[in-house]
């Protein structure tokens, strides 16, 4: 259960940590907006809206708007772009990829009365299948910095104090296979000293303290929603859908931690490195439930509800300090590979929303999304997890996330733009910290039987990272303003 991913800490920043923490929960409790080009370019405002196949994420209920059988097919080609300032410096970097946001098929079976359709009671019955992306994890983030004040090697003492040296040197075992603490690590490298009875400090001169730092963090990976909807229409009034959700999890994060000796001592170390490499694969079991409900011709307004995912996650881990040394030898110091398994409770979402139909000139719609975070939880009920509940309880609190957008139609062609705003889940939230906004733009060509959409989605946020946590002095702080630009195109074809 020991190892180094990346977490976040009280007041919201984000820290090295060991074991799963409250990040964990909040990963896999965030969502993107939209799955298909048409419901992204108009920023994913679609609960109200229907007959798309991104109404299986937000209000199912708008599966029954579809009159025809249907098969939906996306792609995506996305850039993320990171700037973070550190210490006075400020570091850029780009990541890319390709992905398959939605695939589904949705099955019409209509109602009719001496061979037209009817107009009484139960209309139709909508029966979907889809694979839409609800989360991607793909990005980078890169920093450096000099650092006069403290070391990450201070952290690593504070870990080993208490420890005699018996209990912080490696066993047998461990130099065979693989360490199991980094303060070991740390120990065995030499990057850490004894300076009195169960008291450790990092092994460099307090009087020369001169370090530039270093951090790489490469993400990759997503959650995928394989669902199944039932939905049904009556009278063209009422809308009413559910369907239940499994939601696939791979998460990959590498982490490398450089520090710089850039003192005159030449009696320790010149340079160490931290690699760690984490591996998260699981699956989540949901379910949901909507309605919409037509008035009249140009208005409709929905509301549906997201039950908790329950997450079966198992993580795959391991770390490796590699240190150049002054005198000029090497030393590579590796850990015991781990893993862990455990369980994420992710909160309820409630979805309320309305749209405005203008004939056959276009539409205006709105999402408004609620979710309280301090109601996320990692399981079992072991002391460690409760330690992080009691935690996400103080530190999280209620989110309202709005999305709105609009479609102009000309002829055979469909003018799309979005904003959406997800709110920070933090409770005291600084200097936006894990706001995201998104803008979006698309544009589509329909015909009878096809449909062609694209959409541009800018996502942008914040995020406040600090390297690690000390019980006594003040790490810096570096903030990273991440953006991702995603192209989308979606076919659709009606058979």
């Amino acid at each position: 259960m020991r190892k180094l991913i990346f977490s976040i800490l009280l007041g919201g920043l984000c820290q090295f940590s060991f074991g799963q923490s409250d990040l964990d929960a909040l990963r896999y409790s965030s969502s993107d907006i939209g799955s298909t080009a048409r419901s992204m370019g108009a920023g994913g405002a679609f609960g109200a809206l229907g007959a798309d196949l991104s109404s299986m994420q937000i209000n199912p209920a708008g599966l029954a708007l579809f009159r025809t059988n249907s098969f939906t097919i996306s792609g995506q080609m996305a850039n993320a772009k990171s700037k973070t300032e550190y210490q006075g410096n400020t570091k850029r970097d780009y990541d890319f990829g390709l992905n398959v946001p939605s695939v589904g098929l949705v099955f019409h079976n209509g109602k009719y009365e001496n061979r037209r359709p009817a107009k009484k009671g139960w209309l139709n019955t909508n029966f979907a299948m889809a694979i839409n992306q609800t989360n991607n994890f793909n990005g980078i983030v890169n920093y450096n910095g000099s650092n006069d004040q403290n070391s990450m090697l201070n952290y690593f003492a504070e870990r080993a104090n208490g420890l005699s040296i018996n209990e912080l040197s490696a066993s047998s075992e461990e130099l065979s296979y693989g360490y199991n603490d980094l303060e070991t690590m740390a120990w065995e490298a030499y990057l850490i000293d004894s300076v009195g009875l169960r008291t450790y400090h990092p092994a460099i001169d307090d009087l020369d303290r001169a370090l530039s730092q270093k951090n790489v963090i490469s993400t990759s990976g997503s959650t995928n929603d394989i669902s199944l909807s039932l939905s049904s229409n009556y009278e063209n009034k009422f809308y009413l859908g559910g369907g239940i959700s499994l939601t696939t999890v791979r998460y990959k994060e590498e982490n490398r931690f450089t520090e710089v000796d850039e003192s005159t001592n030449l009696d320790n170390w010149a340079a160490w490195t931290l690699e760690q490499n984490l591996l998260t694969k699981g699956i989540g079991v949901s379910g949901n439930l909507g309605i919409i409900v037509r008035p009249n011709e140009k208005l409709r307004v929905g509301a549906a509800i997201k039950t908790p995912t329950i997450y079966s996650l198992k993580d795959e881990y391991y770390d490796e300090l590699n240190v150049d040394f002054d005198d000029g030898t090497f030393g590579n110091y590796q850990s015991s590979e781990g893993f862990y398994e455990y369980k994420v409770l992710s909160p309820m979402r409630t979805t309320l929303s309305g749209a405005y139909i203008f004939g056959k000139s276009g539409f205006i719609s709105t999402d408004v999304e609620i979710m309280d975070y301090s109601m996320m939880r990692l399981r079992p009920a072991i002391s460690a997890f409760e330690i992080a509940n009691d935690r996400i309880g103080e530190k999280y609190g209620r989110a309202v996330n709005l999305r709105i957008g609009g479609e102009y139609v000309l002829n055979v062609v469909r003018l799309r733009a979005g904003f959406a705003r997800y709110s920070s889940p933090l409770t005291n939230a600084r200097d936006n910290n894990l706001t995201r906004t998104f803008l979006t733009t698309g544009i589509g060509i329909q015909d009878k039987r096809w449909a062609l959409d694209m959409a541009v989605v800018q996502r942008m946020g914040k995020e406040q990272i600090q390297p690690y946590t000390l019980d006594s002095g003040t790490v810096p702080v570096a903030t990273n303003t991440a953006t991702r630009n995603s192209l989308v195109l979606t076919l659709t074809t009606k058979f």
